[in-house]
């Protein structure tokens, strides 16, 4: 018999009250739109935990209705503070990765760095200064490809989704890092206090697990998966585990979800990495609904401002 219309996983990233934040201009979701959509879902789906998920995809559980997975990248305060909370109301649990250099050692993100910056400037101006702390002029931006920027950064317009892609997979990692991390503290402030403002402690995680959450990994520096030698790949994802293990409660099952998320974000040495740490299973920003029988380490997610089921859910 047919499972009637298979694992639809919603990923989320910053769910926050915006218009009371420093980062009003920051692109999220609000916090009572999430509320509302969480409601909304659960009149459609069964909205599972992965245990479930696992053993629909196993083909050993039939639903009576389509399923749904909530996720959420970057383990972030918020999560701790707006979603766990609301989540647990509901009686619904839900996937959260975290950046474990981010948690650990107080690091910013480059990525969110990035967010932060251009939340906070003028993007022309931002851009301008970015590119001449790495000695580049801005005719560099006409050689990135933009039908990949385009596909990887579908919200964006397509001059900040080139600038996005350029910062995040063409700019040697040194070089950008050195730019933004004294951009960073010129225009927003000390890297270290901000880290502990944005991303969820150890001990809040472990209480988000006790709520029912669970907790995975998204490597140890948020860099692309397919970007690192094999060194560097075993590298990131032993520390991203090994942190996992010695700050977080034991769980069941360990799910792991890829930076930035496209196919050709990770490799198959990624996905055998993976394994080989433990980790259950893995999560893209692919688009697309899953079903029994799919390969584990390339599940496939669909954003929260994307259709499920024909209709916005966002």
């Amino acid at each position: 018999m047919t499972q009637p219309g298979g694992l639809h996983v919603v990923m989320y990233h910053y769910v926050r009250d915006l218009p009371r934040s420093r980062f009003p201009r920051l692109k999220a979701m609000l916090a009572q739109d999430f509320r509302l959509q969480v409601k909304s879902l659960s009149a459609e789906f069964d909205i599972c935990g992965l245990d479930v998920a696992l053993e629909y995809l196993h083909g050993r559980y039939q639903p009576k209705r389509r399923l749904c997975l909530l996720t959420f990248d970057d383990g972030l305060k918020e999560h701790y503070h707006e979603v766990t909370a609301e989540l647990a109301r509901q009686r619904v649990s839900g996937l959260f990765f975290v950046i474990t250099d981010s948690t650990e050692n107080h690091r910013v993100a480059p990525v969110h760095k990035n967010h932060f910056l251009t939340a906070s400037l003028d993007f022309s101006a931002y851009q301008a200064e970015f590119l001449e702390r790495i000695g580049a002029a801005a005719s560099v931006l006409e050689n990135v490809d933009a039908k990949a920027a385009r596909r990887t950064y579908i919200w964006d317009e397509e001059a900040a989704a080139v600038f996005k892609y350029f910062f995040n997979f063409v700019v040697e990692p040194a070089v950008r890092d050195r730019a933004i991390a004294a951009m960073f503290e010129a225009h927003i402030g000390p890297e270290a206090e901000f880290a502990q403002s944005l991303y969820a402690s150890w001990d809040e995680l472990r209480q988000m697990q006790a709520e029912g959450m669970v907790i995975g990994g998204h490597t140890h520096r948020h860099r692309p998966c397919s970007s690192l030698t094999d060194g560097e790949l075993s590298d990131d994802l032993g520390l991203c585990r090994r942190s996992l293990d010695a700050n977080l409660s034991p769980q069941r099952f360990w799910p792991f979800s890829y930076p930035y998320g496209k196919a050709d974000s990770y490799t198959a040495h990624t996905v055998g990495e993976l394994k080989r740490l433990g980790f259950d299973c893995s999560f893209s920003t692919e688009p697309g609904v899953n079903h029994p029988g799919d390969d584990l380490f390339s599940l496939r997610r669909m954003d929260c401002k994307v259709a499920v089921a024909g209709r916005k859910v966002a």
